[in-house]
């Protein structure tokens, strides 16, 4: 495979049944990519559907932090991803059509997500551990987004999965305390460490 031969990762949102006990096999690599969605307004969130969400994408990947980080660190390195979006962005004002679709309670998740990024690459940078959050520069035509009608499968304007894989696959390669702490989307991290010339 190249550059991650010999090393472990776990991806989340991947395939099911990820256990605690396959995160304690210490991981070289942990990508948190699972999400659940939904969209309503605020006043009409079900609390239900509320915590899970909280649940899937901040309890999960905290949870899982906690369990491969001391494997990591008796490693001398390790790689953390949190895949994020651009819905952890503030609104700008006045708001779009799309800033009152209901997608509150999902930015709110993900910004608590880049601030558990940055925070926890703060705690972890002596130990050599990088921690990024990823964001796709455009919405990317996955199960999820097709079902919420944010993209198609035929969008020529989505991004592909392809270009997120990409720069997982450098955030999660690069020297740990090189590349650690970024928020950043895609696009502009392909270009910002693709190779001049």
């Amino acid at each position: 495979m190249g550059i991650l031969d010999g090393k472990v990762a776990i991806v989340t949102g991947a395939s099911r049944g990820i256990g605690a006990e396959i995160a304690r096999r210490p991981p070289d690599i942990l990508v948190n990519n699972a999400a659940v969605t939904y969209f309503a307004h605020v006043e009409d969130f079900a609390v239900s559907r509320y915590q899970l969400m909280f649940d899937v994408q901040v309890q999960g990947p905290f949870h899982l932090a906690q369990l491969v980080v001391p494997g990591m660190r008796e490693k001398g390195r390790g790689w953390i991803l949190n895949i994020s979006s651009g819905a952890a962005r503030h609104p700008r004002f006045p708001p779009s059509a799309w800033a009152k679709h209901g997608g509150t309670v999902y930015g709110m998740c993900k910004a608590a997500l880049e601030r558990f990024s940055t925070g926890l690459a703060a705690e972890l940078y002596d130990d050599n551990i990088a921690v990024n959050a990823l964001s796709p520069s455009r919405v990317v035509p996955t199960p999820g987004t097709i079902f919420h009608h944010l993209t198609t499968e035929d969008d020529p304007d989505a991004e592909p999965p392809a270009v997120m894989a990409e720069a997982a696959l450098l955030l999660c390669s690069a020297e740990p305390k090189a590349l650690t702490r970024r928020v950043t989307y895609s696009q502009e991290l392909l270009a910002e460490l693709a190779p001049h010339g």
